[in-house]
């Protein structure tokens, strides 16, 4: 508790006992919010790495069938969808610390683009062994192609947050 406020409350007649107690009984609070932020935090990037396994599961038939233009649609709306998923679970978690970010920031990603490419190479492999008219992908432009789409909705945010929210004033009492 900030010094300011232990002189506040013993202005108002509060023990130091009390004042103590109180700040106890706030740390107490906070590292409980913490832990439970943290699986909060866990749970919402196996949410988000499993569902990223299952879309690029839905891709295959897609790959398959669709030329480039319908493809790239379905890409660029289902890897936009789970990005604004992500976005959503992982930066409106509290009581996190920089290095979950980053972490979350590094490895979701990177799981997203390694997925995508061996969900392309399992399509690719079907269209040549079904003889389909329609020409094998390349892994590495679709997976870069998904990839877009997912962490577009993080990179909007960013901006957003940076241009368009109204920073909070720092008001000091003496």
């Amino acid at each position: 508790m900030k010094h300011s406020r232990k002189i506040e409350l013993s202005g108002k007649g509060w023990s130091e006992e009390e004042i103590h107690h109180a700040e106890k009984t706030l740390e107490r609070a906070d590292l409980q919010d913490v832990h439970f932020s943290k699986i909060v935090f866990w749970s919402a990037l196996i949410v988000i790495i499993f569902a990223n396994i299952i879309i690029s599961l839905i891709f295959i038939p897609f790959l398959v069938a669709f030329k480039s233009t319908i493809l790239f649609a379905v890409i660029i709306l289902m890897g936009g969808l789970i990005g604004f998923l992500y976005n959503f679970l992982i930066t409106d978690i509290g009581h996190l610390e920089k290095k979950h970010h980053i972490l979350a920031g590094i490895l979701v990603p990177i799981i997203a683009l390694v997925n995508m490419i061996v969900m392309v190479t399992i399509a690719n492999n079907f269209i040549l062994e079904i003889k389909a008219n329609n020409p094998p992908h390349d892994p590495l432009i679709v997976s870069l192609v998904f990839l877009g789409a997912f962490i577009l909705p993080f990179i909007i945010d960013r901006i957003r947050i940076h241009f368009f929210e109204t920073k909070k004033a720092v008001i000091v009492k003496l």
